[in-house]
């Protein structure tokens, strides 16, 4: 990789001191730092929807040909989408799949039409809409010989030179949301890409619905979705997904629920999930009307009434509802701390109660009698059980009795239906929301901001506004846990599939200003560096280069997601940077990624070429290192693994091989030589099983006098 820093970049004038470098990895140790990352990192994954596990993205089933869920093809079978991809063909049988579940708009011919005649077209449409599967099945269609989704980073005007990316006989793609290209589309450009693609290589550019097309008239194809699209694309999933079970499937197509529940979807993708979700418990043998009983639109219904009616306009005197402030309180208390306990989550009801109550609204008030009320009266309006911390049912009264919310998803639901229909709450929500991630233990830090996160897919523009952008910036006394917080909520949220190109595109603005480095930092730590580690990996080398703070820590999560090869490849080449902070960053995340064993061991890479070769790249950097302090990280990874290959058989001899080709010949590869010698010799001394030291030098000297 090529360095972005000139030549004349200034080293510090002095090596920093053990003391700064602990500061800049923010921990007081390493091992309470790991600890504390594992933690916090299972608090998460307890309020992250099910398709993110164990520090990774599981897969999950989504029918290609479900709208834009032909970017989750693009990402499975290309390899991982970033912000700077390069041009890749979309191999043939992953375009047959997108067509067998393919449900042709009418914006499908008119594209055709459009290609076939002038070779060039803008497809215009909302993310989500469907527009990527539209835009690669007609490019099919034009030019029987593929399709390449061309890098959207470098833009159109690149096409326009005989040389410039379009493969003849192919159709193209590439989409324009989020750049500054897209904006800036000229029909003069346009033109000129004509004699490029005219019947040769037919290109269509993707923008947001957006995005001005003032002067583009007959070059723009409009793609537009309604409910039936919808239903039509679930028609087609269910027919597919159930075809040896067609009753099954018009039964469920029959249901008047699932109508209902379809015009809640926004993205074409989650109506293939919805299907496919569908299909797996028709097939697990579940009864079709508890299957739709359970599914979104029930559960809003059930969130409306357990919150009760919102004030009616124009209504006459103050009416009392139902429900008080205080049950109110109590169920998002129990929404937003689902697991914790009964005494906690009571308390922060009656916080967010007296915060609701200062609303300002036409409506009046309704009194808050302290003593009318009891707990008791509260759960009559609420729909939790009470366990222990095992899971175990009890009492209320019992001492660890701790709340869950007894259905799965209605907490989202209650949410929805607040945010949507009782739009005075959302401030002293925020507020309270606030409240609790400056203050608390972790896990109400964590649920929180995961709650927030959730609110940002309801109303992305007001709650990055009003939390999000002051969190991620704020350089108070608690900053540091309202910049973790921020993380946290984009974590949550980045699983919405029209939110995802903002957050990415946000992140990526923030890891370019100071002010929002260390929360662009931490985000990328989280799921989202595991979803887009390339992406991520750009980021943080901008941001180490500041030399701010490590970014180890964002390092070793989008390393243990399983993007390792990328990680090791990229830490490679920060060793040969000319910046120190780059070349320190790589030091340390060898030294700690070198603590990690089992799958995640860096000893695992010892028998896979490529990944061989970057980390012997890495470490002979390191080792030759002006720095001591960059010396010292590569001799301590290098003792983990002689200290780790006394327990795995077979593992000291691929240490041994490796060792013996680190010093390169010449000087300093003879003085490199004899220091291994030395350190293999001490390491024999000092480690409690001292055979494997013994042997690798053993083997290093055979193969040196060869």
């Amino acid at each position: 990789m090529t360095d972005i820093a000139d030549a004349t970049q200034d080293e510090p004038p002095a090596e920093p001191s053990l003391g700064e470098q602990e500061d800049r990895a923010g921990t007081d140790g390493a091992d309470a730092a790991d600890e504390r990352a594992d933690h916090i990192r299972v608090l998460r994954q307890r309020g992250l929807p099910h398709n993110f596990v164990a520090g990774g993205v599981a897969a999950r089933v989504v029918g290609f040909g479900s709208g834009d869920a032909a970017g989750t093809m693009f990402k499975t079978y290309i390899g991982t989408q970033t912000v700077d991809p390069v041009d890749g063909p979309v191999p043939n049988p992953d375009l047959d799949r997108l067509d067998e579940l393919y449900v042709r708009p009418d914006t499908h011919g008119a594209l055709v039409d459009h290609l076939n005649e002038h070779g060039v077209a803008v497809l215009r449409g909302a993310p989500g809409s469907g527009r990527l599967t539209t835009a690669l099945l007609a490019a099919r269609e034009v030019m029987k010989a593929g399709v390449v989704i061309l890098d959207s980073e470098a833009g159109v005007r690149r096409l326009v030179p005989e040389d410039g990316g379009l493969q003849p006989s192919r159709g193209h793609v590439i989409e324009g949301d989020g750049r500054a290209w897209a904006n800036e589309l000229r029909a003069q450009l346009l033109i000129r890409l004509r004699g490029q693609t005219y019947r040769r290589s037919p290109l269509v550019i993707i923008v947001d619905d957006q995005v001005p097309v003032d002067g583009l008239e007959g070059h723009v194809v409009s793609h537009e979705t309604d409910d039936d699209v919808r239903f039509r694309v679930l028609k087609k999933h269910l027919t597919v997904l159930l075809a040896d079970l067609p009753a099954s499937s018009r039964k469920l197509l029959e249901h008047e629920r699932l109508r209902e529940d379809l015009r809640g979807r926004r993205a074409m993708a989650e109506v293939a999930g919805l299907a496919a979700q569908l299909a797996r418990r028709v097939r697990r043998g579940d009864d079709v009307d508890q299957i739709v009983q359970g599914l979104g639109a029930a559960l809003r219904a059930k969130a409306a009434k357990l919150l009760g009616p919102p004030p009616r306009a124009g209504s006459e005197g103050a009416r009392k509802p139902e429900v008080s402030l205080w049950a109110r309180g109590f169920l998002l208390a129990c929404v937003v701390l689902d697991g914790t306990t009964l005494s906690r989550v009571s308390r922060e009801s009656h916080r967010l109660a007296e915060l609701l109550h200062g609303v300002r609204s036409p409506s009046s008030v309704p009194e808050m009698p302290l003593f009318e009320e009891s707990v008791q009266d509260w759960l009559n309006h609420s729909d939790v059980e009470f366990t222990d911390r095992h899971g175990h049912p009890v009492g209320p009264r019992h001492p660890e009795c701790r709340v869950r919310i007894s259905q799965r998803g209605l907490g989202e639901a209650v949410m929805e239906v607040l945010w949507h229909d009782h739009s005075g709450a959302r401030g002293p929500l925020l507020r309270w929301l606030d409240s609790l991630v400056t203050r608390g233990e972790e896990d109400i830090r964590v649920s929180a901001a995961q709650t927030v996160g959730l609110l940002a897919t309801f109303d992305w523009a007001y709650v990055h506004e009003e939390l999000l952008v002051p969190w991620a910036s704020d350089k108070g006394e608690h900053s540091e846990r309202r910049r973790l917080a921020a993380a946290w909520a984009l974590e949550r949220a980045v699983v919405d599939p029209l939110l995802a190109p903002r957050i990415r595109r946000l992140l990526w603005r923030w890891s370019q200003r100071r002010a929002f480095q260390a929360c662009a930092q931490a985000a990328y730590g989280t799921r989202i560096g595991a979803m887009f580690p390339a992406e991520a990996l750009g980021s943080l080398e901008r941001i180490a280069q500041s030399g701010m703070k490590s970014v180890w820590a964002a390092i070793r999560e989008i390393y243990a997601a399983g993007s390792r090869p990328q990680v090791l490849e990229r830490l490679a080449d920060w060793s040969a940077s000319s910046r120190h902070w780059l070349r320190d960053d790589a030091a340390q995340c060898l030294q700690r990624l070198s603590r990690f064993g089992g799958e995640r061991a860096v000893t695992a890479f010892l028998k896979e070429p490529d990944p061989r070769a970057d980390l012997l790249r890495l470490t002979r950097n390191l080792l030759h290192s002006p720095s001591h302090a960059h010396r010292q990280c590569g001799w301590d990874a290098i003792r983990q693994w002689v200290e780790r290959a006394g327990d795995e058989p077979g593992l000291d001899e691929l240490v041994a091989a490796f060792i013996s080709e680190l010093p390169e010949p010449g000087g300093e590869g003879d003085g490199l030589r004899e220091r291994f010698l030395f350190y293999l010799r001490l390491w024999a001394h000092q480690l409690p099983e001292a055979e494997a030291a013994v042997w690798i030098g053993r083997l290093v000297s055979e193969r040196w006098s060869m």
